[in-house]
């Protein structure tokens, strides 16, 4: 008995409702909870490992191939060597496209090869042959995405696509001149992406699954060769670039320090003195002030966020309460890391921040929390 079998067999095959006096339609009764019985339990686990050594073994089939067939090997390489001359050379750019579940993988290719400083774009079939067709340049390298390697829309671009514009195919076929996307075009690359066994076989039904888990790995695999390949060329490093192109988020955090977030006191404007001053003499100063920060000539300051926060601008700015003395602030080395000075603060602190050289900037606690 299959494994779905089982977990179907586990379900209730009734429903009842009780039904209640009203003036409006009834609901519709709620699908009942699953059994908590050790069988279904086992049979839905024994399902999802299933899956996971099936694609698990997937990949090990394609890992096989690339490390073992020498015709495999050589496309890959020239691929790699395709797209880096392309974008260092040329000024080409890198163009995706695939149809349904491909397209979403097509999709993902493209924000993989954008985060590593490749330029690349992805380009629906059906728009494409609707006047999309313009984004291709004989400079770029166009990439398909198919499993089986005749996607009807796929086909039909190729023959508006210049001939110069060299062409990769990702598809199970492992033959580049029997492959519709590939045979009888010079320039074109193709890099086989199969399963070891068929979808339908595996699972019973031919759902996306295994095909996609090794198209994916074989496109981070790709991107990753062609931005070492190029970045060694330019005399940069891969992850020098990734962190540049992620300056928020948690990938972000592991690289800024509170250098990166402080405002130089060089670049806040100055009153010189707080007796007589009103809240609108801060907001007139903060306005075209670097982050909106106003200094006072003894040292303290009035942080952006403690100015907006002020309803009067006529009030006076002593009575206000949003100058912060030196000796009221967090003093933090500019080069700890932000997601480690997180643990050093809570909200509504100001930080002084210590930079390189003896200069002094400044941030709010909210600028890193």
């Amino acid at each position: 008995m299959s494994t779905s079998s089982r977990i179907f067999q586990t379900l209730p095959t009734t429903f009842t409702t009780t039904s209640k006096p009203t003036t409006c339609l009834a609901s519709p009764p709620s699908t009942p909870p699953l059994e908590t019985g050790p069988s279904n339990s086992e049979s839905i686990l024994d399902l999802a490992v299933h899956v996971l050594a099936t694609e698990a073994a997937s990949l090990s089939h394609l890992t096989r191939i690339y490390t073992t067939n020498p015709t495999a090997r050589t496309a890959f390489v020239h691929a790699v060597q395709c797209i880096t001359h392309s974008l260092s050379i040329n000024r080409g750019k890198v163009i995706f496209s695939g149809m349904g579940k491909s397209g979403k993988i097509a999709q993902k290719m493209v924000a993989t090869m954008n985060s590593l400083g490749l330029m690349s774009f992805f380009l629906h079939p059906t728009e494409a042959l609707h006047g999309d067709m313009g984004i291709i340049r004989a400079q770029d390298i166009l990439v398909l995405v198919t499993y089986s390697g005749t996607t009807a829309e796929l086909v039909k671009i190729l023959s508006h696509v210049p001939s110069q514009t060299a062409v990769i195919a990702m598809t199970a076929h492992n033959c580049r001149d029997s492959c519709p996307l590939t045979a009888g075009r010079d320039n074109s690359i193709l890099l086989p992406t199969p399963v070891h066994e068929k979808e339908e076989v595996t699972f019973g039904v031919p759902a996306p699954t295994t095909s996609t888990t090794v198209t994916i790995a074989l496109g981070d695999a790709l991107a990753l060769a062609v931005a070492d390949t190029m970045h060694t060329i330019e005399g940069r490093k891969t992850q020098d670039v990734f962190h540049g192109f992620h300056p928020g988020g948690a990938i972000g955090d592991r690289k800024r320090t509170l250098a990166d977030c402080a405002v130089r006191v060089g670049d806040i404007p100055l009153l010189d003195n707080v007796e007589g001053r009103k809240v609108a003499d801060c907001l007139v100063l903060a306005f075209r002030a670097k982050g909106g920060w106003v200094g006072i000539a003894d040292g303290s300051v009035v942080p952006p966020r403690r100015l907006k926060g002020v309803d009067n601008p006529d009030m006076a700015l002593e009575m206000a309460g949003i100058v912060v003395k030196r000796s009221e602030m967090v003093v933090l080395d500019g080069e700890v890391m932000i997601a480690e000075a997180r643990a050093s603060v809570r909200p509504g602190q100001v930080l002084e921040i210590r930079l390189p050289g003896g200069e002094i900037g400044f941030a709010e606690s909210e600028d890193i929390l």
